[in-house]
């Protein structure tokens, strides 16, 4: 049984993880990709020259995405959502997570 190397990846926010590499783990589409970056709702943490990668434009990002990108490419494709929701469904999750961290880390100093 073959393993696929996103598995074996251990994603945290130090894991940053290219524009090529996000597409072809989430399985949204290149246009799909830059709408959410356009809107704001998926923020690249550094772009690659375009020398090292040979495209026009290429962007990096925090592996700690990877998860919520996922979540929306499986929402997209079972609800057959719209680019404006995509863009919102990855705000609120995203707000989510945070919420999340926050409510451990008050229960962690009660």
């Amino acid at each position: 049984m073959k393993n696929n190397d996103a598995e074996l990846l251990w994603l945290d926010e130090h894991h940053e993880v290219t524009a090529s590499e996000l597409l072809e783990l989430s399985g949204l589409s290149a246009e799909e990709l830059e709408w959410l970056v356009e809107t704001g709702a998926l923020n690249p943490i550094r772009c690659v020259p375009a020398a090292v990668t040979q495209q026009s434009q290429a962007w990096c990002f925090s592996g700690q995405c990877l998860v919520a990108i996922r979540t929306v490419s499986r929402l997209k494709r079972d609800f057959d959502l719209a680019p404006d929701a995509l863009s919102l469904t990855l705000v609120l999750l995203e707000r989510i997570r945070v919420l999340e961290q926050q409510l451990l880390q008050n229960n962690s100093q009660a």
